[in-house]
């Protein structure tokens, strides 16, 4: 690995773990404050909303299953047989 590439990983990794510190220890003396500042605006913008447009399942029985008894029938052709005797020596 190149040292430029490494450097570069190190210095993408300790931006992000400086900026989760702070976002996780600012706060706002007021409501206003919070309102304005664009860090809490980003963290409660990406919060997902709750809401589903899924339904809830039905379960119905759609038919039983009849396990039916399979007998195979041997196929023995006539031909499989032989038809002809023991060579005559």
């Amino acid at each position: 690995m190149c040292p430029w590439m490494r450097w570069s990983a190190w210095l993408a990794l300790s931006l992000l773990l400086w900026t989760v510190a702070v976002e996780s220890t600012h706060n706002h003396p007021s409501q206003a404050e919070s309102a304005a500042c664009s860090i809490c605006a980003v963290a409660h913008t990406a919060r997902p909303a709750v809401s589903s447009g899924h339904g809830t399942p039905v379960f119905v029985a759609v038919g039983f299953f009849h396990d039916e008894d399979l007998v195979l029938k041997a196929r023995i052709e006539f031909a499989d047989l032989g038809i002809r005797g023991p060579p005559v020596l």
